[in-house]
């Protein structure tokens, strides 16, 4: 049997039933059956501390970040560097944590998954280099990540980062609105 008392609440577990009742009211109490104890752990530890968490794998937070559709008015334009080799490509989706582009079929850079290279993202009068690596290769294109827009397990992009796929969610979304 495990029990704490937490301020005020007496909290005891029997291994099966989980009782938490008032120490000043003892007639005031809940009890949990089984199937109600596990969502109650798992909420519990949900609320932990990032650093308590478990570390998420890559895939799992491939998904963290909301992807935008890029208009072609957008502004956006994006450019992969490869040592000396360049190459234009066309965004047609980015996230906080990266970006779909088109490349055209003449292009000067042959790229595998996980190969490594430069992404240049210029809108308006912001520009940002980042490191990207090929996660996704389609016939029209690459899926690149970002992996500095993690800080730990957590997304946290660069704040021009942050302000292009603002501006441009707002530019998808008024876009949407007209249609």
């Amino acid at each position: 049997m495990a029990e704490i008392t937490l301020r005020d609440l007496e909290i005891f577990y029997d291994g099966d039933t989980l009782k938490i009742s008032s120490g000043d009211e003892p007639q005031k109490s809940v009890t949990l059956d089984p199937a109600t104890v596990k969502p109650l752990v798992d909420f519990v530890q949900a609320l932990a501390p990032p650093e308590e968490k478990e570390a998420k794998s890559e895939e799992e937070n491939r998904r963290e970040s909301f992807r935008v559709p890029i208009i072609d008015e957008s502004g956006l334009s994006v450019t992969l560097i490869s040592g000396k080799n360049r190459c234009v490509s066309k965004p047609t989706n980015i996230s906080m944590t990266g970006v779909f582009v088109e490349v055209p079929k003449d292009r000067s850079i042959a790229l595998d998954i996980d190969d490594e290279l430069r992404a240049r993202l210029s809108m308006n009068k912001s520009e940002i280099e980042l490191d990207a690596v090929v996660r996704r290769i389609e016939p029209n294109g690459f899926g690149l990540f970002f992996p500095e827009t993690f800080k730990g397990e957590h997304v946290d992009p660069p704040p021009i980062i942050r302000r292009i796929v603002m501006d441009l969610q707002r530019q998808w979304m008024q876009h949407r609105k007209e249609l």
